[in-house]
Order: C-alpha cells, then structure tokens, then sequence
C-alpha cells in the first residue's frame, strides 16, 4: 500500500511541473502576438514604432524558436492570430 502512495505521489508530483511548465496554450500566445501588433499599429510613426516593431520581431523570433518543429501548434496559433490581427490594427 505504501508503495502505491509514494507511486501516486511521484506521478501526481511530476504532473504538476509538467502542467506548470509545459507550452502555452496558442490562443494566449496569440493574445500575446496581437497585443504587440496592436502597439506597432497604434504607434506614433519614427522612434516609437521602430521600438515597438523591434520588440514584435524580437519576440516572433523568441516564440519560432520555442515551437520550432511543432506545426501542429503552428497551425492553430495561426487561426488564433487571424481573429484578433484585424481588431490589433484598428480595423
């Protein structure tokens, strides 16, 4: 009986780190992604969209990385970031 218990405890423990620490979901990366557009849309023209298109880029290139190989993801974070690109813009 002990033996199950410790066993339960491990997987339940292990469970736990993997759910905290597992991928995103793609609609939150995807908020993430209009978010940052919506600033380089909103942005005043010169220093102020450079910086915001600077952070977009920065951050598209951190997130391929992250899911580099996954199009199954890819695939649905794009269908997330098409219903929110056009209201990011302003259109």
């Amino acid at each position: 009986m002990k033996k199950i218990l410790v066993t339960l405890s491990v997987i339940l423990f292990s469970l736990s780190f993997t759910a905290c620490g597992g991928k995103e979901s793609a609609k939150s990366v995807a908020k993430e992604w209009c978010d940052l557009n919506g600033k380089v849309a909103k942005a005043a023209d010169g220093p102020d969209r450079e910086t915001a298109r600077a952070n977009l880029m920065k951050w598209s290139a951190k997130m391929e990385a992250k899911y580099k190989g996954d199009e199954a993801f890819k695939e649905k974070l794009e269908k997330e970031v098409e219903k929110c690109e056009a209201a990011s813009e302003g259109r």
